[in-house]
């Protein structure tokens, strides 16, 4: 079952991603499950506008969430 996460806008997404790594033992187990929730064909977006894989890790990894 393939899932759409739409946000409306990058901080709720920031926050999604940080209590979904919450969940996982490590960053990089973390980061193995983002990129399979990419690669089973599931889609993020922001206001409309989609996000990738590279996208959501930038975010995650930034200090700033606008």
């Amino acid at each position: 079952m393939r899932t759409e996460k739409s946000f409306t806008s990058q901080h709720r997404l920031r926050e999604w991603l940080e209590s979904k790594s919450w969940e996982h033992e490590s960053e990089e187990l973390f980061y193995e499950w983002l990129e399979a929730f990419f690669q089973e064909g599931n889609r993020i977006s922001v206001k409309g506008a989609a996000c990738d894989l590279q996208d959501c890790i930038d975010l995650f990894e930034s200090d700033n969430d606008t």
